[in-house]
């Protein structure tokens, strides 16, 4: 299936890339702060930062025979560090250290077990390592891709099952569980790995200091399982993040 965002993301790359090249010309002023100029010849540096904000996760699942199984996404949080290294003032290199969650909902569409369902909370600890290209000066837009590695650091489960005691009881309440999740060595695969890509919309409000807003999706290319049995469907994240950040110029 053709990912439209990616291709988007990846226009954008190459339009931003062939302005910048027609601009290689301008006069630099070799005194002026970065973001007061958009010149190839702006001074290089470092920058770090601090983000946080939520996201939403899409867990994605062939159900195939089982079509009483029925997803659906949840929020959660996100937040992290972020370190860039800026060669030159329209392009960028950046890599954040960050918590994302990756939760969704299960639910039996079933006439016979209606009230069966299960939501799941995933911390990942994921890595980022992403190319940036900005348009603009004191306001910027930013064009974000790259890749990320992480690693499944925890999991907490809560909801209703048909439990045998409801079967002896008749009574509901015996189907409600709320329990952190037990990993699996054989079933569980904790690593995590995939595209990023997305946008940023950053201002420096005074010297040195930026703001952010920024949407990102994180492209989920590992399946969260191991091929513990034969006839396994994969199962894969995609999550969305959009998140708010302020990074100081070193």
């Amino acid at each position: 299936m053709i990912n439209y965002r990616l291709l988007a993301l990846f226009a954008l790359l190459l339009v931003a890339g062939e302005a910048f090249g027609q601009d290689s010309d301008t006069p630099v002023d070799e005194n002026a702060f970065p973001h007061n100029v958009f010149p190839k010849k702006a001074p290089s540096h470092l920058s770090v930062g601090l983000f946080g904000g939520f996201d939403n996760n899409h867990h994605v699942i062939d159900v195939a025979y089982a079509t009483d199984m029925k997803y659906t996404d949840l929020s959660g949080f996100t937040a992290g560090l972020a370190l860039g290294y800026h060669p030159t003032g329209w392009f960028a290199l950046r890599a954040d250290v960050a918590m994302v969650q990756k939760n969704y909902r299960l639910d039996r569409d079933n006439r016979y077990l209606p009230f069966v369902y299960t939501e799941s909370t995933n911390n990942y600890l994921s890595v980022p390592v992403v190319a940036e290209l900005s348009i603009g000066r004191t306001f910027r837009v930013v064009g974000i891709i790259g890749g990320y590695a992480g690693y499944w650091l925890s999991g907490h489960r809560e909801g209703q099952s048909l439990s045998v005691t409801y079967l002896v009881t008749n009574n509901q309440e015996d189907t409600f569980f709320d329990e952190d999740y037990q990993f699996n060595d054989t079933r569980d695969n904790r690593f995590d790995a995939g595209l990023v890509y997305g946008f940023s919309a950053r201002c420096t409000i005074v010297k040195k200091i930026d703001l952010s807003a920024e949407i990102r999706w994180y492209y989920g290319l590992t399946d969260i399982h191991k091929k513990y049995m034969s006839n396994l469907n994969p199962r894969y994240n995609t999550t969305r993040a959009i998140q708010f950040g302020i990074a100081y110029w070193l």
